[in-house]
């Protein structure tokens, strides 16, 4: 489980990242996620006289908490006040953690503890994202457990305890359970952590659609309203001649860094330098658009005469400041995948990699999938160089044959998503396989071919069924279980089709 793009290690929007122009003003240079920690013990057992304030257990409680903080503090900022013993203490702590602007809750029950106390605190943090830790201290017990140590090990009493108020008061939560010491259970919490930060930075996301829906296909078409009011993400239509005026002002000097970039990467131009100097001249002006309007991703209708009347080419040369600032482009106007893939980059930190099926082998239990149009070479296969080349699907009948960044996608294990509109609201659809090592299968586009995880007769029939896009994004390692987290917090349907 990758830590993502949220904790800091990658760079952020904003970053100039190199010749393409500074990067958009994309949501992955936010900080690292922030997040309230409610660590509760009883004010009955102090009262009763079982917990002293100075007694070994009371110590020992402040000891795990202060341990629990400082794991969390590798992949989070916690906010916390100390462990919680009564009303007092949890209103002030629940106070202190709307100051600070967090993410979402940690509620973790330390000891068995009366449902006031993070009742209270509940009651003034209604709104946010809450996880509900049923924790222990260790892996196992003693021989003979003292009735001290018991105590100290109660907190699951309180966690079903309050899973049932939770659930009648009609409070949502996500519950993870686990020892103090299981690297799995903050593997699992700090996924929660990430999605939470996804979901509050695509509150304030914009996503551009250049010019307007793709009409061809009509899978790719959203609910703009329901888009804002469901999740935050604001569409914003751009004009063509918009960009077709950046790329005429693009300076002699802004043309030539970009390709010296390119030749000192390694790749092979095979374009000659009227269409390699077009190309760039739209890879820059992609990135300024996006900068200027503060655009998380776009999603780019290269399909309809107007684009290639007005620019001559489709946009399809990588920019690496684009690749940098966290931001991503879809192809036709799919803005339910451009929504995915931005939500997807800032939870994992990779780029999604945008494609469609082009055709299958039943005899390896393969599928060949890529796509024409813009991709991120950062998703390239280490062991070939990325080539420019023209744009095959336009080549003939554009003024300009294009310059198209051209590879094939990286080896190893991947999880495939698609994401559509499905009524009222996004539906995600994730099968796990493996990108099959090797030379390019495919001239022209770039490509994957994927094995998934199930033979593709099964997959093909299933996904036709749900009734699906043919857009397909791929991201790699094996990330279904991370996936279905994020989805519950975004309040996206999951299908997970290959079980």
């Amino acid at each position: 489980m990758g830590e993502g793009q949220l904790n800091g290690s990658k760079p952020g929007p904003g970053s100039s990242a190199g010749p393409g122009g500074a990067g958009p003003g994309s949501a992955g240079a936010e900080a690292r996620p922030r997040l309230g920690v409610l660590l509760v013990t009883s004010g009955w057992f102090r009262e009763v006289g079982l917990q002293g304030a100075g007694s070994d257990t009371s110590q020992e409680v402040a000891r795990a908490g202060a341990a629990v903080v400082k794991r969390l503090e590798q992949f989070a900022d916690p906010i916390y006040d100390g462990v919680i013993f009564s009303i007092a203490d949890a209103e002030k702590a629940a106070r202190r953690i709307l100051t600070e602007g967090v993410d979402g809750v940690l509620l973790a029950p330390l000891m068995w503890c009366e449902d006031a106390i993070p009742r209270a605190a509940l009651a003034l943090l209604k709104g946010l994202p809450l996880v509900l830790w049923t924790w222990s201290p260790g892996p196992t017990l003693p021989e003979v457990v003292p009735f001290q140590v018991m105590l100290q090990g109660s907190g699951a009493v309180c966690t079903m305890q309050l899973s049932g108020m939770l659930k009648r008061e009609g409070t949502a939560f996500w519950s993870v359970a686990g020892h103090a010491g299981d690297p799995i259970v903050f593997q699992e919490i700090g996924a929660l952590v990430r999605a939470m930060a996804v979901r509050r930075i695509l509150r304030d996301a914009r996503i551009g659609v250049l010019p307007f829906p793709c009409d061809h296909m009509s899978s790719t078409w959203v609910d703009e309203f329901g888009l804002r009011a469901r999740y935050g993400v604001q569409l914003r239509h751009l004009e063509l001649e918009r960009v077709r005026r950046c790329a005429a002002e693009c300076t002699v000097e802004e043309v030539q860094a970009f390709r010296d970039a390119i030749l000192h990467s390694g790749a092979s131009v095979e374009v000659d330098e009227k269409n390699l100097h077009e190309g760039i001249r739209y890879a820059i002006a992609m990135a300024r658009v996006m900068r200027e309007e503060q655009l998380s991703g776009l999603a780019m209708n290269d399909v309809i005469p107007e684009m290639h009347a007005s620019f001559g080419l489709r946009p399809c040369l990588g920019n690496p400041a684009l690749s940098s600032s966290g931001a991503v482009v879809s192809m036709e106007a799919d803005v339910g995948a451009a929504t995915a893939m931005l939500a997807l980059r800032l939870f994992t930190g990779e780029s999604p990699f945008y494609t469609e099926p082009f055709s299958a082998d039943y005899t390896s239990n393969a599928i060949l999938m890529g796509h024409a149009g813009y991709h991120d070479t950062a998703n390239a296969d280490p062991g070939a160089p990325v080539r420019i080349i023209g744009d095959v699907e336009y080549e003939n009948s554009d003024p300009f044959t294009g310059a198209a960044s051209f590879f094939k996608y990286r080896p190893g294990p991947v999880t495939a998503v698609n994401s559509v509109w499905d009524g009222d609201g996004l539906r995600w659809c994730c099968v796990e396989g493996e990108s099959l090592p090797g030379p390019a299968k495919l001239e022209g586009n770039c490509h994957v071919l994927f094995r998934p995880a199930m033979p593709i007769r099964e997959m093909l029939r299933k996904v036709v069924e749900l009734g699906v896009s043919q857009h397909w994004l791929f991201l790699p390692g094996l990330r279904a279980a991370d996936m279905a987290m994020l989805c519950s917090m975004l309040s996206v349907r999951f299908v997970r089709v290959d079980h």
